[in-house]
């Protein structure tokens, strides 16, 4: 009976000061600590790759590094020329080179040749990439998703991030300033505290297998770079929840949610703070650490999260189908 009322002390006390780090780590990460100055560590007019900003908030990626007067290349749609013209009359001694690619596209042996070419030519000259692109789809039923959306969400959300991110990275090693690199992944798990020390720590929601599949590959490709590279690069493996922007609308009745605005700004100042694994923003990590103390309500709300984003995203391509069709029927 002492023996077991030791162990049970032990486990305990364990379970006390992991619950401290933690409270410790939040603290630190969501409300004290301030932003660096960024241009200083990572180098006056240096430049940053940013994935996927012509919209939501990969553009407010680039106005923010903007602002702070770093140059830019941009990798994404014909919609970069707007967000190219955009940074251009706001802040006209900035730089920004733009790199017109479908990332769905990513598979093809000659996809990534333009980028190389750009990145070799700025040398040194590159301190950050914001590895953001990310195409979200899902569907109801599985099994009658488009194959096509099959591959590119594959395709958006895995090749793209481990060849940009290898790309760059002799670059990086070879600088005098530090260097950056920023992965936008996904809550895959989330911690186990007290209570929920035997729960199973996966998060995943129906109806967006290809795009959490995608995701995760991201997610674990960051981790294994953060334990190679650590020592010598800021890297963060941001996991975010519910972040609105202007594509998705529908999020605003997330619990936790947060505006793409306030979430990107959180980001740059966990920028040289922080690394590794974490939310950007507390109510994110809030939300999965109370999924420990309610998990009977864990499959409903993650289904119920997954059938509204998956309607959604099936309207939206609907809609976008029949616009394609209209647009080519007119021109024939």
């Amino acid at each position: 009976m002492l023996t077991f009322l030791v162990v049970l002390g032990l486990l305990g006390s364990v379970q006390l000061l992991l619950l401290t780090r933690q409270l410790s780590s939040t603290l630190w990460k969501y409300f004290l600590c301030t932003e660096l100055d960024l241009p200083r560590r990572y180098g006056e007019g240096s430049w940053v790759i940013i994935t996927g900003h012509s919209s939501g908030q990969g553009r407010l990626f680039a106005l923010h590094f903007a602002q702070r007067g770093f140059n830019l290349l941009l990798l994404g749609s014909e919609r970069c020329h707007r967000v190219a013209a955009e940074l251009q009359a706001q802040f006209p001694l900035v730089q920004t080179k733009v790199i017109i690619l479908d990332f769905g596209r990513a598979f093809a042996d000659d996809f990534f040749v333009p980028i190389e070419k750009e990145i070799n030519l700025l040398g040194d000259k590159i301190s950050i990439l914001i590895n953001n692109v990310g195409q979200r789809t899902a569907w109801i039923d599985y099994e009658k998703m488009p194959s096509a959306l099959i591959r590119s969400t594959i395709a958006c959300g895995t090749i793209v991030q481990a060849r940009l991110t290898q790309l760059v990275l002799p670059g990086f090693l070879a600088r005098t300033h530090k260097s950056a690199i920023v992965f936008i992944t996904a809550q895959c798990q989330h911690p186990t505290f007290a209570l929920g020390i035997t729960l199973a720590t996966e998060i995943s929601l129906p109806y967006l297998s290809v795009y959490e599949a995608a995701n995760a590959f991201g997610f674990y490709h960051a981790n294994s770079i953060y334990e190679e590279y650590s020592s010598r690069l800021d890297l963060l493996n941001i996991t975010p929840g519910a972040v609105v922007t202007e594509n998705t609308p529908y999020l605003r009745a997330t619990p936790f949610r947060i505006d793409s605005a306030i979430f990107v700004a959180h980001v740059l100042r966990l920028m040289g703070n922080v690394s590794g694994r974490t939310c950007a923003y507390w109510g994110h990590a809030l939300a999965v650490l109370l999924i420990n103390f309610a998990p009977w309500k864990k499959k409903k709300i993650l289904r119920q999260t997954g059938s509204i984003i998956a309607q959604h995203y099936m309207d939206s391509y609907s809609k976008t189908v029949l616009l394609h069709k209209s647009h080519t029927e007119k021109h024939e």
